[in-house]
């Protein structure tokens, strides 16, 4: 499919779901898969609600390895807890970038104690994570939802606040799309109602408009 089929499967989709196509707009470039120097070009862009409570862009990239459809958002609250984690796919290992393997050092993968779940997913995080809370995030219905309920070709990176979901290979399709919002979302659900756990419901809610990261490019705080 050529870039410009990309982009129009994308905007169909964005405007059947209430989304709108942002012509030059950029997406941060704090997580590996979107590290500056790696991504050669966004070839289309949207960015609006994926539900009530979920601000996001959803982009055609191409980078280093091929490419791939991402949902970007922000979860602040998360940092706290997790300064950056990386989930991808076994089979996709070949694709990590520089960016990621500078991250990810010598000592950085987690073991969840599943053999099962080690036969689909690599892990890694920061050393400096509250680990019963990273523990309490990748539980055991969060193992078998990646493993069973995850997309194909899906993987998420969290890095300082901003939070990649992401799809192998230039998905304009409506059904991959639908796939990689509800993957999204869940994901997002999930990061909340840990943070909501340990902070209070108030704490874990999203930020208000405006302080999403999106609109200036700034950091979001929180």
């Amino acid at each position: 499919m050529g870039d410009e089929d990309g982009t129009e499967g994308l905007a169909a989709w964005a405007a059947a779901h209430g989304l709108s196509v942002e012509d030059g707009a950029h997406l941060p470039r704090t997580t590996p898969l979107l590290a500056e120097g790696e991504v050669h070009s966004v070839d289309a862009l949207a960015g609006g609600w994926l539900s009530k409570y979920v601000e996001a862009k959803i982009a055609l990239i191409d980078r280093d390895g091929g490419h791939f459809t991402v949902a970007v958002t922000h979860v602040p609250k998360a940092k706290r807890f997790v300064p950056w984690m990386l989930c991808h796919r076994v089979e996709d290992q070949h694709l990590l970038g520089r960016a990621a393997l500078g991250l990810i050092g010598n000592d950085n993968q987690v073991d969840l104690g599943s053999a099962e779940f080690d036969q689909h997913y690599r892990v890694y995080a920061a050393p400096q994570r509250d680990d019963i809370w990273f523990h309490e995030l990748f539980s055991p219905a969060f193992i078998i939802w990646l493993i069973e309920g995850a997309p194909k070709g899906f993987a998420f990176e969290y890095v300082e606040g901003t939070l990649c979901v992401s799809l192998l290979g230039q998905r304009t399709v409506a059904e991959d799309l639908d796939g990689l919002r509800d993957a999204t979302v869940e994901l997002v659900q999930r990061i909340r109602a840990e943070i909501s756990e340990r902070l209070g419901p108030a704490q874990a809610a999203r930020s208000a408009p405006g302080e999403t990261g999106f609109q200036s490019g700034a950091s979001p705080q929180g």
